[in-house]
């Protein structure tokens, strides 16, 4: 059974969601999208850079050449992912837009990379959010917190980290700011990895500060 806060996240959805940072990703996309079908909705799950694979078992993998073929493969109750196979246990997305999908309820779409680690510094290039979006999460794993940097986020040396120094909530809020330049329309921040009271109880203070300018913030855990 999935926590309350998960619940109240389904059921304000917009029709595409864009999912960016690190520290659970691709559990979050495929969690709420499993949540979804389970109440008979149409769900499409892709990528605009790179996801593992192969996908779970409770998805059905399409590879279709156009944006009508994808939208035939739409069935009430079921998560779909499309894509394209590609080297080193990963796949690609689809070589259109997302826009015109009209047959699924729902489109969740992760759009970045963090090499699966907790945190992710971006590129000015990054995130790759397409332009059907009408919501973007920003998720940020909180076990990294006390542990080095060059253990837990990808690409620090944009940030100027060293890779000894450890990871303190203020750099965690500074990062997930720094994620959100691209984005000015605003986003939902969600700090996974709450496993512990302590890491939950620093989730909250991240999440204070993040609300205060302007950024709403989910605290918890996804399960797998």
């Amino acid at each position: 059974m999935n926590a309350p806060w998960l619940e109240e996240l389904c059921h304000s959805l917009p029709a595409c969601t864009a999912i960016i940072g690190g520290g659970g990703k691709t559990t979050l996309m495929f969690t709420l999208a499993r949540t979804l079908a389970a109440e008979g909705y149409a769900v499409l799950t892709t990528t605009t850079t790179h996801l593992a694979w192969p996908p779970p078992k409770s998805v059905r993998f399409c590879t279709p050449e156009t944006a009508e073929t994808l939208n035939g493969c739409a069935c009430p109750g079921t998560v779909i992912l499309a894509g394209q196979p590609c080297e080193g246990q990963r796949m690609r997305g689809v070589d259109f837009p997302l826009e015109g999908l009209n047959a699924f309820d729902f489109v969740l779409c992760e759009a970045d990379g963090s090499n699966r680690l907790p945190l992710k510094v971006h590129r000015e290039t990054e995130p790759v959010i397409p332009p059907a979006a009408r919501l973007v999460i920003q998720v940020a794993g909180l076990s990294a917190l006390g542990r080095p940097v060059g253990e837990t986020v990808h690409r620090y040396g944009l940030m100027g980290l060293f890779p000894e120094e450890p990871v303190t909530p203020t750099l965690v809020e500074r990062i997930l700011l720094r994620g959100w330049q691209r984005w000015p329309r605003g986003g939902l921040t969600l700090l996974n990895q709450a496993d512990t009271p302590e890491l939950g109880r620093a989730g909250r203070e991240i999440g204070e500060r993040l609300y205060e300018q302007g950024f709403p913030t989910l605290v918890g855990v996804v399960g797998n």
